[in-house]
């Protein structure tokens, strides 16, 4: 049974933009209301549908009996064909978002300082997370880039998955916000070869030396084919950034070599149209 009323349940960590996703979708003529309890929704959408066009409604999960009464609202939320969406963030960006506006947290008075609160509900808030049909990362989002997510989100329209890849070296420490990391240090080394050592593995001549190795092209379908399977999951989390990084031991050849290419293999799809999938290859 879908709902007559265009309906979108909010939850999701302190911080991450529920209030603002309500001013944002009561621009878009939602009526919105915040902070209900889902014990009290059924009975406030039953009363409420037959008097507007669209209802947004942010979920109060702070109390742990709050938690308790999601998975009837959920169960009857599917029934209905309402989406549940989840925002969320980095522990830094809402760790500065909290500062900034000088909120206080609701696990704060149980934690030892603002980023244990914040661990502390992220963990608390992991089965809403693991319920909701939507998933949205505000990390690096604005006012004016989280309405559009949101209109795509209400109409159905698929949005574009902005892909960053990076090489790094292990030695000099990791890149923090990588979505996904792969390790190349296995691979044959062009810094034991006099010739490739002063080299980058933007070189033509190190990237064929590296290519030519059984190892090093099984391990580069084997990323590829990873991306191939994950992205339309990422793409239904709507996130709107993935970040790949590939790490060898100084970061100047054999990282940059498999980065430099999965650049050139990916850029056909890139600059396709949002929803198409990822290339193969030969």
């Amino acid at each position: 049974m879908q709902a007559a009323t265009p309906i979108l349940a909010i939850a999701g960590l302190t911080g991450s933009g529920k209030t603002l996703a309500i001013q944002q979708l009561e621009q878009l003529g939602y009526m919105g209301l915040e902070g209900i309890p889902p014990a009290q929704v059924i009975p406030l959408i039953e009363a409420m549908r037959p008097h507007h066009s669209a209802l947004a409604i942010s979920l109060n999960l702070r109390q742990s009996h709050y938690l308790e009464q999601l998975p009837a609202l959920d169960a009857w939320l599917q029934a209905q064909g309402i989406p549940l969406l989840f925002l969320e963030a980095s522990p830094q960006v809402l760790l500065n978002r909290l500062s900034a506006h000088r909120r206080p947290h609701p696990q704060q008075s149980t934690a030892r300082g603002l980023l244990e609160a914040i661990e502390l509900e992220r963990l608390a808030l992991r089965p809403a997370r693991e319920r909701c049909t939507h998933l949205l990362d505000t990390s690096d989002l604005n006012s004016q880039q989280l309405r559009q997510q949101l209109e795509a989100l209400i109409q159905g329209i698929p949005q574009p998955l902005n892909l960053s890849l990076i090489s790094f070296g292990f030695k000099y420490g990791v890149p923090p916000d990588a979505n996904l990391m792969f390790d190349v240090r296995f691979l044959p080394n062009p810094f034991f070869q006099p010739h490739l050592r002063r080299l980058t593995g933007q070189d033509p001549r190190l990237q064929e030396f590296l290519f030519a190795d059984p190892v090093t092209q099984s391990t580069y379908a084997h990323i590829f084919s990873l991306i191939q399977a994950f992205w339309p999951h990422y793409q239904a989390e709507r996130r709107p950034h993935l970040t790949l990084a590939i790490g060898c031991t100084g970061g100047q050849h054999r990282s940059v070599a498999l980065v430099e290419r999965l650049a050139q293999d990916l850029q056909p799809w890139v600059a396709a149209p949002p929803g198409q999938g990822l290339p193969h290859l030969n």
